[in-house]
């Protein structure tokens, strides 16, 4: 993912309607929620200190949301 922190990267997409819809939510905040619970995190900085966060993240959103994205051109 370059330098930019996962947890960045989460959070800028939370906030696009795009991710939303691929999460099935309605707003930022439970986009936020629902990376949060499937990372199975408190926070999402978690995400960049975390191993096993970072490996639910690569597996159960970034790569999914990116298969997504290609699929809804």
């Amino acid at each position: 993912m370059g330098a930019q922190r996962l947890s960045t990267w989460v959070a800028l997409r939370c906030r696009e309607p795009e991710f939303q819809r691929f999460l099935c939510v309605p707003d930022a905040d439970t986009a936020a929620h629902s990376v949060r619970a499937i990372c199975e995190v408190k926070s999402r900085a978690e995400i960049d200190t975390n191993p096993e966060a970072e490996k639910r993240f690569h597996q159960y959103v970034r790569l999914p949301y990116s298969q997504y994205l290609k699929d809804h051109q």
